[in-house]
């Protein structure tokens, strides 16, 4: 059974060889080919259910893509290299590892920096660890860091995800997301949040609490993640609510505000502006269960003490 680090070389060759794009069953069976496994080690299982196989195939693909090595297909589920995939099967012979791809891919470094700077909350004059770090941390902040990774990983997911769709869909996301979180009077009145698309600037409104006091405008765009909202976009969603009359609005996108959009929504007087960006957005579908579903659940526990003082 290869280590979830040793498909990936099988991965990124397949991929090479291949014409197009490929499935992550096809990458499956690359892997299982490349390492003459037997059936019964193909049907291996984690205690979740899911095929031990397919489980490390996925990270290996999950790390290549975070190292811009391949990239997701047009279809749903393939896969394909990219230019820097061929150069590094070109350039480096050896196995293929999270530590060489740290060392040699900046953006699956800057990933790998991000998720462990939020999870461990290090300050800026604190360097980064460094994959061969990692088996110094107790179970429990491997445990901590790997929840972080697969929660950074799904949040990407979902903003790709996002960007498959029409504007539209992102519209009625927004305003699903609304209510799950609280906002209209109950989930099942469609009354609740009304699609205004193209209504001077509103996209949206939602009554702030289910009892109905006040009401809240939002502007929802799904626009490139890469792209930056200034304070001119922000200035004209502010300038909508004022003619409208509503002191309190949403501007939620999957693109990012620049640091003078969000000063300006900050120092506003007489009203309040919230600003939500990509990975705001996608963490908010996390916990409010939108767009996701639970795969599986760990418990961690501890001795109870007054149990035993009893």
């Amino acid at each position: 059974m290869p280590k979830w680090h040793e498909t990936m070389r099988p991965i990124l060759e397949t991929l090479a060889k291949g014409d197009g794009c490929l499935t992550g069953s096809d990458l499956q069976e690359a892997v299982a080919t490349a390492f003459d496994m037997t059936g019964d080690e193909r049907a291996e299982r984690l205690k979740s259910g899911q095929l031990r196989l397919y489980n490390r195939v996925y990270w290996g693909i999950t790390d290549l893509e975070k190292a811009k090595l391949l990239e997701y297909g047009e279809r749903k589920g393939t896969y394909r290299i990219t230019g820097a995939g061929r150069s590094y099967l070109a350039d480096y012979p050896g196995p293929i590892t999270a530590k060489a791809l740290y060392d040699r891919c900046p953006s699956f470094k800057a990933w790998k920096d991000g998720y462990r700077a939020a999870s461990k909350a290090k300050t800026s004059a604190e360097a980064p660890t460094t994959p061969t770090e990692e088996d110094q941390e107790s179970p429990q902040e491997v445990m901590e860091s790997a929840y972080s990774e697969i929660r950074d990983a799904l949040v990407d997911d979902l903003i790709s995800a996002i960007m498959a769709k029409d504007p539209y869909f992102f519209e009625h996301l927004v305003g699903k997301l609304l209510v799950a979180m609280g906002y209209g009077e109950s989930l099942e009145s469609h009354a609740d949040v009304t699609r205004k698309s193209g209504d001077e600037g509103i996209d949206g409104v939602v009554r702030e609490d289910r009892l109905g006091f006040g009401t809240i405008c939002y502007q929802a765009k799904r626009w490139d993640p890469s792209r930056t909202v200034g304070r001119p976009e922000v200035q004209a969603f502010v300038g909508a609510l004022s003619g409208k009359g509503v002191s309190k609005g949403l501007f939620i996108t999957t693109a990012r505000f620049s640091k003078e959009a969000r000063r300006y929504a900050d120092g506003l007087l007489g009203q309040t502006v919230v600003l939500v960006d990509g990975p705001a957005l996608a963490g908010l579908m996390i916990d409010y269960g939108v767009g996701v579903s639970t795969r599986q659940i760990y418990e961690i526990k501890a001795v109870d003490t007054d149990f035993f003082e009893e």
